[in-house]
């Protein structure tokens, strides 16, 4: 039965066309060694060297972004460099194009603020999403961003596609946010 058990999660991801699969706690160390697979993929794959970087950028940011904001966080010290942030990150291959998909538990209160955020950025074309990118870049981060409030405007440059998201309800005051970015 195990074997069985793990085949068919293995015959799941492929069918998915996923190239990895990550379910847990992520931190920074871990990030980097994650990212080197990504890398390593992507040479099997042969892909181009604009696209690589492309998906890499894409791949680390969206796992920045559960390291920082996941509602699911243990911390080994007082510092947030020693934070354990608890998230699912998968990267795959399909119709010749790579994807990042990637969810971590969120706040109900900041789901719909996420929501509205990420339709303000899907109704954007290449040329207004440039332009809010490079008015946030010399705007002050929001209060309780850890980086410089453009995370998801890096990812959605680089995506091939418009971003996609769901949310899913976990608890009343708790959800599940996944994005999924082609490239």
């Amino acid at each position: 039965m195990l074997a069985n058990d793990m085949y068919s999660f293995k015959q799941e991801l492929s069918d998915r066309k996923m190239l990895f699969a990550y379910s847990g706690y992520l931190s920074e160390n871990l990030l980097e060694s994650l990212g080197n697979s990504v890398k390593q993929q992507m040479e099997l794959k042969n892909a181009e060297s604009k696209v690589a970087k492309r998906v890499f950028s894409v791949f680390v940011e969206q796992v920045q972004n559960i390291i920082r904001y996941s509602d699911e966080q243990e911390f080994l010290s007082e510092t947030k460099a020693d934070r354990l942030s608890g998230g699912v990150v998968a990267f795959g291959h399909e119709h010749e194009r790579f994807f990042v998909i990637c969810g971590n538990p969120v706040p109900g209160s900041e789901a719909e603020q996420l929501r509205t955020r990420l339709e303000e950025i899907a109704s954007m074309d290449e040329v207004t999403l440039r332009k809010h990118y490079r008015t946030k870049l010399r705007e002050e981060p929001e209060e309780q961003s850890e980086g410089g409030s453009i995370g998801l405007l890096e990812i959605a440059r680089r995506a091939t596609q418009p971003l996609e998201f769901d949310f899913h309800e976990i608890e009343d005051d708790r959800k599940f946010f996944v994005l999924k970015a082609f490239i």
